[in-house]
């Protein structure tokens, strides 16, 4: 007799089990190359004594994250489920933050990058994206805890630090025009920076255009707020056609978007 074939719904089933853990070993590469470049910054953050923007955000949304799971697996033990739904929601948060700040250096979070930004456009904002951080860290606090007020706390300080600097960033940037550079000079100097040729500047080329080439009093956490401010498609570089567009039609309001 000819041997059965096997259930086709088990065949589909096993299909698709494969392709998920394909899919994971895909990325596990770029994940480590991510926790690798994270280590980097946090030792250059303890090095120069300054913490960046975006790395104090990732170490209040792992801390977010932390909470939320510990909390929750206490929660269900405990059968509290309205607390539990809370901590689904700050883990949720945890993760947006993450995503916002580190998505481009993440493939597999870029679509859910591409669908924040469309869906909630107020935090292509610098300002907005700090009002959503101390919203979280609010959150946060709400889980009653001591350690998830901390953490809570925190996250709240990392929003109004978020708020605080992209204005002062903001204004500055509306000023620059006022300095003796005309747009051609300008067109120079943003091609001595690029000094790959990629026609668009990295954070630290940016940086150097900025402090040094146009001579803006900025500090590091500002030029990074006005590097977010000016890379509006989150592609990690500044074109040039951004930096003309700011040139052309500073205002403190226009540049407050990440």
């Amino acid at each position: 007799p000819s041997p059965s074939a096997p259930p086709a719904g088990g065949a589909e089933a096993s299909a698709t089990s494969s392709g998920m853990i394909g899919s994971v070993l895909s990325h596990l590469p770029e994940a480590s190359t991510f926790a690798k470049a994270r280590t980097a910054e946090f030792q250059q953050n303890l090095h120069d004594g300054s913490w960046s923007l975006r790395f104090l955000a990732l170490v209040g949304a792992l801390g977010m994250m932390t909470v939320a799971v510990l909390g929750f697996l206490h929660d269900v033990v405990m059968f509290q489920w309205v607390s539990a739904i809370f901590e689904v929601y700050t883990f949720i948060l945890g993760i947006i933050m993450i995503v916002l700040e580190y998505g481009r250096s993440l493939s597999f979070f870029s679509r859910i990058e591409a669908t924040i930004y469309r869906n909630a456009l107020f935090v292509k904002y610098v300002w907005g994206r700090g009002m959503l951080y101390f919203v979280a860290g609010t959150l946060t606090i709400a889980l009653g805890h001591l350690v998830a007020i901390i953490v809570g706390g925190y996250v709240c300080c990392v929003g109004l630090l978020f708020v605080i600097v992209g204005r002062s960033s903001a204004r500055k940037l509306a000023n620059a025009k006022r300095s003796s550079v005309t747009p051609e000079q300008l067109q120079e100097k943003f091609a001595i920076a690029d000094v790959d040729g990629k026609g668009a500047l990295s954070t630290e080329q940016f940086g150097k255009l900025i402090t040094e080439d146009l001579g803006l009093d900025m500090t590091r956490r500002e030029m990074e707020s006005a590097f977010l401010q000016l890379d509006c498609e989150s592609r990690g570089r500044v074109s040039y056609e951004s930096v003309l567009r700011w040139w052309n039609d500073a205002g403190a309001e226009d540049y407050e978007m990440v």
